[in-house]
């Protein structure tokens, strides 16, 4: 009777452990669903070449949990803001992060480009009523659009050296509108100092694996 027990109970885990990293990480409950991540040139511009220079954070955490990502990201954009030089769409505008199967979790990363906003063309400085309005705009979509199980993870937006005053602004805005919304927010202070960035803004290869880091312990 106990080794039938332990057949069947074998055969019920066995698409459980098919999720395992080769590696030998743990057993994930992300894969099957996968990852979606909205977000700005810290997503954008980088790769899903393991151990490459370029590999972004959000392909480190795919890797580490055997998960599927799903991109919808664009660089000089956010919640408030267009893409580069006031043209693109912002995260509201990307609703095809919303189709398909439901991903286990969503992940938003941005708000770098918030401190600015487009008026007749050109970035002029944002109103911090502006970026909330912004911000609660986006939570209150994918709020509506998500079944109740993903979970939703905002990320405060990674900040280099450069702006360091806005980033402040910008996160405190940010902090407040995920409670609100009752999602789950991860801090990244401290992800993108000095020698994480190669420009001031964008994260190097140890950037990207300090906010992988930070995102994982966060999920769990």
């Amino acid at each position: 009777m106990t080794w039938v027990l332990a057949g069947a109970l074998v055969l019920a885990l066995a698409p459980f452990l098919m999720w395992q990293r080769a590696e030998g990480g743990p057993v994930s409950a992300i894969a099957p669903d996968g990852i979606v991540v909205v977000g700005d040139s810290i997503t954008a511009r980088y790769n899903d070449v393991p151990g490459d220079a370029d590999q972004g954070w959000w392909s480190i955490v795919g890797r580490h949990y055997g998960a599927d990502v799903r991109r919808y990201a664009q660089s000089g954009s956010g919640y408030l803001r267009p893409g580069l030089f006031c043209e693109g769409d912002r995260f509201r505008e990307r609703l095809g992060a919303f189709t398909g199967a439901p991903p286990s979790i969503f992940i938003i990363e941005g708000g770098r480009n918030d401190w600015a906003t487009c008026r007749d063309g050109r970035f002029r400085p944002s109103t911090d009523a502006e970026v909330a309005a912004a911000v609660d705009q986006y939570l209150d979509l994918v709020t509506e659009m998500l079944p109740a199980q993903t979970r939703v993870v905002v990320l405060a937006p990674p900040w280099g050296p450069r702006q360091r005053i806005e980033g402040l602004r910008v996160t405190s805005i940010i902090r407040s509108a995920v409670a609100q919304h009752g999602a789950e927010f991860v801090d990244t202070t401290g992800t993108l100092g000095p020698l994480e960035v190669v420009d001031g803004i964008h994260p190097n290869r140890a950037g990207s694996l300090a906010i992988a880091d930070r995102v994982i312990a966060a999920i769990g």
